[in-house]
């Protein structure tokens, strides 16, 4: 190996192993820091009675029934109620294409196309 090579080979590995040093160091402050944060139980407390109201609320609107629709002339009690409509579903028909090639079975069994053995290239 070649002095050259060897010290391109050198500086890679030294490169490397700097980046790997300031990423675990990095690392290790940030989980440091997560550490130091903590969250005060009055925090706490404030956020979970916010919580508690707004789970109220939307309990309270689950509760409420929505305002009655108001009765329009086509659903009078005189004319039948209309049933809901049938749906059928019909695949349409499928769509097949043809691709004719010439010198079929006819030319590979030694007939000629001068008139003889049907012809119905």
């Amino acid at each position: 190996m070649k002095r050259t090579h060897a010290l391109l080979i050198s500086l890679a590995l030294g490169i490397a192993v700097i980046a790997g040093s300031f990423a675990a160091l990095r690392s290790q402050n940030l989980a440091q820091q997560a550490r130091g944060s903590h969250v005060s139980a009055a925090q706490l407390a404030q956020q979970t009675r916010a919580l508690d109201r707004a789970e109220a609320q939307l309990r309270a609107e689950l509760r409420r029934r929505p305002p009655a629709i108001p009765v329009t002339r086509a659903a009078t009690p005189a004319a039948p109620a209309a049933q809901p409509a049938t749906v059928v579903y019909r695949r349409p028909a499928p769509i097949v294409h043809v691709i004719h090639r010439h010198g079929g079975e006819q030319e590979a069994q030694g007939e000629t196309r001068s008139g003889e053995g049907g012809g119905d290239d």
